[in-house]
This record gives C-alpha cells, sequence and structure tokens, in this order.
C-alpha cells in the first residue's frame, strides 16, 4: 500500500511545512498599468497569473454563468471582482481568454468538468495607485478580501438556486438553451450540493473577527481543512483567528527559511501545503486504494517556483512617485547599521547586501550540493513584543490523529493521543507531495527533484528544521516600500508608523485603498467607504513590540524612511 512508502525520502522533502520584461513608459493616462523591471517579461508574468496549481474552487462553465447575488451583473464582472479587492486586467492574454481575475486560473478536468482554482498570483500580486498612475508590484501582498470574495459567490450561489428566472439563464449559459429537464434538474442538485460544500468551507474558514482586505490566517485555514475536512476528524477545526498579511515573494527561494514564523524551508513542501487550504484535497483515507492522492500539480508547482526564484524586488520608481534625497538616504543608512542604546541595528536583523551584492549566507558545507542561503532571522516572541497570536497558534495546536496514528512516530504522541499540529501537518503535506511527485505528467530528473526541494538538504543527509516556532522572521528588506501594512498581522498602516513609539500608532485605520502616499511610505488609511476598518485592539490584531528605532527623533526618523526607499 501507498502509506508503506511513506519513510521513503525523496531528497529529503522538507515535512513542516531571462529576459526583462516590457516596461511601459509612465503616461498620464488613467488606469493605465505600469510594470516596473522585475525581471519578468510579459508572457512570463501571464504564466504566473494563470498557471493552475490543483486548486478546484467550481466548475469553469458554472463561474462563467453566474451573476451576482446582488444584480444580474456575470459574478466575473470587473467591477464586481474589484469590490472584492482582485486584480483584473482589461487588456486580452491568450493564457486568459475569458479575462478571470489575476491568479484564478483554468484547471484541467475533475470528474468530466473544468474548474475554476486559485493560483499563486491571487494572493502575491497588487496595484499600487499614484497621481492617476496604477503600478503593478509582482509578488507583492494583495489587498484581496478573501472571506468577503466567498460570501459573494455563495450569495451568487443561492441566488441561482432560488430566482428560477436566473436559474434558467445559468442552465442555458451551461447546457445550452435545448437542454431536457432532467439535465436542468440535475444540474440544479449538483450546485445545491456544491453550494453547501462551499459554505462549510466558508463557515470553517471564517474568523470571530473579520480579517478584511489584504490578510487572512493561512495556517488555520490549512490546518482546519487537513486535520478536519481530509483527515475526517471535525473535532479537530478551529477558528481561524491568527490573520496575518499576505507575504512578499522576492527573495525568498534563497532564505534559509520562510513563513511568518520561519516554519518552512523546502519551497515544494510548502507550495504543496498551500494548495490543501486553497480548494486543494489529499486523500487521508488510509483504507482506501488511493489514500494519498492529492490534487495539488507538482510540475505546474515547480515552474511557479522556477519564475518566483527569478522575479526581482520593485526599486523605488523616481520618476513615478517622486525622487530620493540621497543626502537624507545616506544619513539613514548610517543609522540603520548602528546599535543604539545596546540594542541590535536594524541590519543585525534585517541584513543589507554587502560590497559584493551577497546577504549574510549559510555555508556551503553545510549543504547536501553546496548550495548557501540567505539568513534570516528569528526573533523570539518577548523579543519582538509584537502580537503574539499567530506563532502560538500555529507552534501549540494539538490534534487528534484519527486513524493515521500508525503513521505517527512515538515520541511525538503525547498521553491524550493527541500530536502538535506542525508535527502532524508534516506528515499529511508529505502524503500528498509524495503523491504529486509520483502523479508529474512529466517525470523529475535527477537535477530537478534537488531543484524542486530547493536543494534543502543538510551535508548529513537530513532534512533542514526551523529553529523556532515561537519567534517571528525578520529578512531583507529588499522592495519594503511596496508591501504596506506593515508587522505580520498588518496593524501598521505605513512605514513612518512603524518607527513611531507603539503608543503613536494608529489603533483605528482603515485598508483597502491603493492610493499610495510616498511621505509615509504606504498607503492612505483614512475613513473610506471601500476600506475595511481596522482595529488594532482586537484579538490578534496588536499593533505593539517592533520598537526597534522608535526612540529617533523627527529628523533622524526621516532620514531611515528615506533610506528604507533605496532597498
Amino acid at each position: 500500500m501507498r502509506h508503506k512508502r511513506l519513510a521513503l525520502c525523496f531528497w529529503g522533502v522538507m515535512t513542516s511545512l531571462s529576459a526583462y520584461g516590457d516596461i511601459p513608459k509612465p503616461n498620464s493616462a488613467p488606469n493605465q498599468t505600469i510594470f516596473l523591471d522585475q525581471q519578468w517579461t510579459d508572457s512570463e508574468r501571464q504564466r504566473f497569473y494563470y498557471t493552475p496549481q490543483g486548486s478546484y474552487l467550481i466548475p469553469y462553465s458554472w463561474y462563467l454563468a453566474l451573476e451576482s447575488g446582488d444584480n444580474h451583473r456575470p459574478f466575473n464582472d470587473k467591477s464586481n471582482i474589484r469590490l472584492f479587492g482582485y486584480l483584473v486586467d482589461d487588456y486580452f492574454s491568450s493564457e486568459n481568454p475569458d479575462k478571470l481575475p489575476i491568479g484564478f486560473a483554468k484547471e484541467p478536468v475533475e470528474h468530466g468538468e473544468t474548474w475554476l482554482g486559485y493560483t499563486c498570483a491571487a494572493c502575491h500580486t497588487n496595484n499600487i495607485n499614484y497621481e492617476g498612475q496604477t503600478i503593478r508590484i509582482e509578488g507583492g501582498p494583495t489587498l484581496a478580501d478573501f472571506t468577503a470574495f466567498l460570501d459573494g459567490l455563495n450569495a451568487a450561489l443561492d441566488s441561482t438556486l432560488q430566482n428560477e428566472r436566473q436559474f434558467d439563464r445559468f442552465a442555458r449559459a451551461v447546457l445550452g438553451k435545448d437542454a431536457d429537464p432532467v439535465k436542468r434538474s440535475t444540474l440544479w442538485a449538483q450546485v445545491a450540493d456544491h453550494s453547501n460544500w462551499l459554505k462549510g468551507f466558508a463557515g470553517r474558514s471564517r474568523p470571530t473577527h473579520a480579517f478584511g482586505a489584504g490578510r487572512v490566517d493561512a495556517f488555520g485555514i490549512i490546518m482546519n481543512e487537513v486535520f478536519g475536512t481530509d483527515l475526517g476528524q471535525p473535532k479537530n477545526i478551529l477558528k481561524p483567528n491568527a490573520p496575518v498579511s499576505y507575504p512578499f515573494l522576492w527573495g525568498t527561494p534563497r532564505h534559509d527559511f520562510v513563513q511568518w514564523t520561519g516554519s518552512a524551508s523546502n519551497p515544494f513542501g510548502r507550495n504543496v501545503g498551500e494548495v490543501l487550504g486553497a480548494f486543494g484535497h489529499v486523500n487521508l483515507n488510509i483504507t482506501d486504494r488511493d489514500f494519498g492522492s492529492t490534487t495539488a500539480r507538482a510540475r505546474e508547482l515547480f515552474d511557479l517556483e522556477r519564475l518566483v526564484a527569478k522575479l526581482d524586488k520593485p526599486s523605488w520608481p523616481e520618476e513615478l512617485l517622486g525622487p530620493i534625497d540621497q543626502a537624507s538616504a545616506f544619513r539613514g543608512q548610517i543609522l540603520y547599521t548602528q546599535s543604539r542604546n545596546g540594542e541590535k541595528s536594524c541590519a543585525d536583523c534585517h541584513s543589507l547586501q554587502d560590497s559584493t551584492g551577497q546577504y549574510p549566507s549559510t555555508l556551503p558545507k553545510e549543504n547536501f550540493f553546496g548550495v548557501t542561503f540567505v539568513k534570516t532571522h528569528m526573533t523570539p516572541l518577548n523579543d519582538i513584543g509584537t502580537d503574539p497570536l499567530t506563532a502560538k497558534k500555529f507552534a501549540l495546536r494539538k490534534v487528534d490523529p484519527g486513524v493515521l496514528t500508525q503513521l505517527v512516530p512515538t515520541p511525538f504522541i503525547n498521553a491524550s493521543g493527541e500530536v502538535e499540529a506542525p508535527v502532524m501537518l508534516s506528515i499529511l503535506v508529505r502524503i500528498a507531495v509524495q503523491d504529486s511527485i509520483e502523479q508529474a505528467q512529466q517525470p523529475f530528473n535527477v537535477m530537478e527533484s534537488a531543484e524542486l526541494i530547493g536543494y534543502r538538504l543538510k551535508a548529513d543527509g537530513q532534512s533542514y528544521l526551523p529553529p523556532n516556532l515561537l519567534a517571528y522572521r525578520a529578512r531583507p528588506l529588499d522592495g519594503i516600500w511596496a508591501t504596506a501594512p506593515y508587522l505580520h498581522n498588518g496593524s501598521v498602516p505605513n512605514l513612518y508608523e512603524l518607527l513611531l513609539p507603539p503608543t503613536e500608532r494608529s489603533k483605528v485605520f482603515y485598508v483597502g485603498n491603493r492610493e499610495f502616499n510616498p511621505e509615509t511610505v504606504g498607503f492612505k488609511s483614512g475613513r473610506s467607504k471601500i476600506g475595511f476598518r481596522f482595529d488594532t485592539r482586537r484579538p490578534g490584531n496588536r499593533n505593539s513590540g517592533h520598537t526597534y528605532g522608535t526612540e529617533l527623533n523627527e529628523f533622524d526618523r526621516l532620514d531611515l524612511l528615506e533610506f528604507l526607499k533605496t532597498l
């Protein structure tokens, strides 16, 4: 049986989880998207947006036929999609003939249907607006509202089922105008069944307090789906109440550990876990001959990771956002590298490149392939002082392994028969990882297999293990200007406020406006009809901590801010 092969190591799969593109010249035409030089061609950009990864949200023909729940416009209408914060490109693309939102892909046939699903770009692409210009940030954190989108999709399905005329239009679009009553009745039952499933997913993924724009409790949702739904243990499902901002992607393939808690090193294990939380599946019925089968698509995930590895940071576009004061930035660089009051300097945690363009890195001799990785810094919760909920909810969660207890090494099971969530997630993701690799339509050769896991194999043949899960990761700040809001939970609206003492930071602000403020380096956050009201006093939303540099006077603060624009 498949589970008897789980001990096999596929290049030490981690189990905790070209050319420049055409750059449009700046212009004053509204809604003209400007692409910065981030090392992607237009073709590569489109592949990142629309390559399927194994996410099965809704049958494709249904999605195109759906009407919004509150009007009769197509659900996929760009004005409707923009209400949820997702991006829509106005120009035609052969990779996207039906003008799907960026990051939504047409999945291959499953049970006789092509499907619509999420892909990386939905959560890791953003626009910045400034003085009538729209600037695309590839790999940047989205400002989309995941929960609102699910609610909108469920409302559209409900309206379709409840409104006879609307269902008639839907059925004619899906089945053709001459479909017989039996087919229409079958379709209605199928839509009702899928609607119930999607409402279940939305219910399991709904927090006590709304995430809002630009945030999600990704690990909470992934663990609910894997531990609760796929494993068949409803008692393992918990409210996903530890939201984080979507991280930015450039540079991550070269880092030793990723995720806000530094919980993952192997990129393929990380990406398969992401698919399982974004409408992908893994069969965890150990008595089933298809045990371990997953929808995660190894070859496509491999290609997407290659694109991310090529992605460069966005550099501050002076011709669009205004020039950088170089004298001020020089003074800011000195401040960035200086220790003050016995504390570490900014550069001690958020390292800078040396004169050769290299970041502090691991040693080649430590790696089986002789590969080095950029060192990131794990700051313990007590030291950083920011909201601890995300780290604690992941590191301290316990789950019932159910019928898969036999796959858990005895030392990891407590007296109550429970397993720490990171350990169990490692085991279950490994099952999906192995199946995904085995089912790849084009088998991986030896060199690709090493690249697939990001060369994450230590010299002694062991996997890289997270150094400290009760901590938050500090990485180099390249491109940090384009990644607002700040801190892991998005609780600080701009870089200027991050350099203020926590008591002077906004207690309430609004998220969702893409209008950029180059003075504070962040999005405008005043009261807005389209904005989500972010209250830092709610659980998981604290904006305290990260006090490094907050004792600076106003002149020094502005110099440091100017330097951050150069990264």
